[in-house]
């Protein structure tokens, strides 16, 4: 996985920041992501869903809203609907830059505008919300004893997340006028409900209202233990996998993938990858792995590293080896265990130790019968003198 920095222009010619978490691989499909409430794209549940959705092949474009985070434009100037085009005009970009965004996530507060950008969208597969409020208007109640204010001067500036932000009386006005009962019947897309029964800050109950007024396919799942910003270790990356699977269904993975040459058998291709300096894909017939060398050596333990594959090779092939000859000559063997070492050498071959270990009520010839297949592997001619193997 690696991202990518880019600026999209809101609804309202805002230079938006941006952020693409793009898999290693070609996306399956591409997805946003819509952050919370005076939130940012690097917020626990954005930054985390998205990563760990481009691990599992969907590019994610996450993006500060106006006057947030790094975008421009001033908060006290914008308004959830203002929010809701800003969506539409993300995903406009998308379109026009990559290809058509096929799933829609929205936290919090971008979870609620997601829901009504998704009645303007066709090209949506699906859309997910984590911790949405029924109402948008819900966003103020944690401030409505300082509503006043808004009456008096026209805005109110509130710290929240250790920011100060202002909070216009358009901004209000706009979220009083907001109905979700009458854009939530609209919604013909799949949609999956995340929301956690201990969430204080935006209760369960407001799931149970948008499940009440959509339409199906859709599913309510319980994200367990997790707190409204999604911080608990491990919450993201959980409501990440369960969309992920829950999407699966809807998706509909790019053509590009099908237009892929097959490696043949036989044959490996290593491309290298922007998420690690020594990182590579290796695919060979119909199976992908990512290799990397070790933090120590420079890289960032992203995947199997080159002599690990050698020694598993080994290990692997020296096992198949011996069940092999067992079935051949009608030996009744169990579980075989083979152990593969790198040992320190002097000269510039590699030593390695194996040692074998077989199940079975077997004679002394039958065993030396198996071990001599196994020294014998094919794997094995393929290293030369270069490599020596000792048993142990």
């Amino acid at each position: 996985m690696h991202s990518e920095s880019v600026k999209v222009p809101s609804s309202r010619g805002y230079q938006l920041a941006a952020t693409i978490d793009f898999p290693d691989t070609t996306p399956l499909a591409f997805a946003m992501f819509a952050h919370c409430f005076t939130g940012s794209r690097f917020t626990p549940a954005a930054s985390r869903v998205s990563k760990t959705l481009a691990e599992m092949g969907i590019a994610c474009l996450r993006f500060d809203f106006p006057g947030l985070g790094q975008s421009e434009g001033n908060f006290h100037e914008t308004s959830f609907s203002e929010n809701v085009e800003d969506i539409i005009a993300v995903n406009q970009w998308i379109t026009e830059h990559y290809e058509a965004p096929q799933l829609l996530i929205g936290h919090s507060l971008g979870g609620a505008a997601s829901l009504k950008a998704a009645t303007q969208l066709k090209n949506l597969k699906g859309v997910a919300t984590i911790g949405a409020p029924f109402d948008p208007a819900h966003a103020v109640l944690h401030f409505a004893d300082r509503i006043g204010e808004v009456d008096e001067n026209g805005a109110v500036t509130l710290t929240l997340g250790g920011h100060e932000i202002t909070i216009s009386r358009e901004f209000l006005e706009d979220l009083a006028e907001t109905n979700p009962e009458a854009y939530l019947p609209k919604l013909r897309k799949p949609l999956l409900i995340l929301h956690s029964p201990i969430d204080t800050t935006v209760g369960v109950e407001n799931a149970q209202l948008i499940y009440q007024l959509t339409r199906y396919p859709k599913s309510l799942v319980t994200l367990h233990k997790a707190d409204h910003l999604v911080t608990r270790q491990g919450a993201a990356q959980t409501a990440a996998r369960q969309i992920r699977t829950w999407f699966d269904q809807y998706m509909v993975p790019n053509s590009a993938l099908d237009d892929q040459d097959t490696i043949p058998e036989g044959v490996a291709v290593a491309r290298s990858i922007r998420a690690g300096k020594f990182a590579d894909i290796v695919h060979t017939g119909s199976h992908t792995f990512t290799t990397d060398r070790e933090k120590t050596a420079g890289g960032k333990n992203l995947g199997y590293t080159p002599t690990q594959m050698i020694i598993a090779a080994i290990a692997a092939s020296t096992s198949q080896a011996v069940r092999e000859a067992a079935k051949a000559s009608k030996i009744s063997i169990g579980q075989v265990e083979v152990q593969v070492n790198t040992a320190l050498s002097s000269d510039d071959q590699l030593h390695l130790r194996r040692s074998i270990a077989i199940e079975g009520d077997i004679s002394h010839e039958e065993r030396e019968e198996l071990l001599y297949a196994a020294r014998n592997s094919g794997i094995e001619q393929l290293f030369g003198p270069k490599v020596t193997i000792e048993e142990e």
